[in-house]
């Protein structure tokens, strides 16, 4: 059995990577597509994206030629405003280890990685931006695959 090293929610990977088709496309995206190109339950996504409206990050639109755009230019949204909207903020001192709480040991046998860890991909996610990521990672072809739009 393979267990992950480092694991985010379903729920922060799919706003992440939702948001990055919305910055790739330029254009309004309904859920359905979107679901779609992230091999996603339409539902879900639909929800994670009520929760990035409410946030201020994305303004959703009703009726025929609807869905989801962006509020703010893809260069004004972290990726840690996405986290931050979807899971709230996160704590970089929690524990990484499930058995930190009862460890035995007066200094984690970890040393400082995990919390060096921790702290890394929080800086990443709040010094990186959809303009940064959107676009060189191929978000556009990959809804124009799953969508059978151009």
């Amino acid at each position: 059995m393979l267990g992950s090293v480092i694991a985010i929610s379903e729920a922060v990977s799919l706003g992440v990577h939702g948001m990055g088709l919305l910055a790739a496309s330029g254009r309004r995206l309904n859920a359905r597509d979107m679901a779609r190109a992230l091999g996603a339950s339409e539902a879900h996504l639909t929800k994670i994206f009520q929760r990035l409206a409410r946030a201020g990050l994305v303004r959703s639109v009703r009726g025929v030629g609807g869905g989801f755009e962006l509020k703010l230019a893809p260069g004004e949204i972290s990726l840690m405003a996405i986290y931050k909207a979807v899971e709230g903020i996160p704590d970089p001192s929690a524990a990484l280890c499930s058995y930190c709480a009862q460890c035995p040991f007066q200094r984690c046998l970890f040393d400082t990685v995990l919390t060096e860890s921790a702290r890394q991909f929080l800086d990443y996610l709040s010094g990186t931006t959809l303009d940064a990521v959107s676009l060189k990672r191929g978000g556009r072809e990959r809804l124009s695959r799953s969508s059978g739009s151009a």
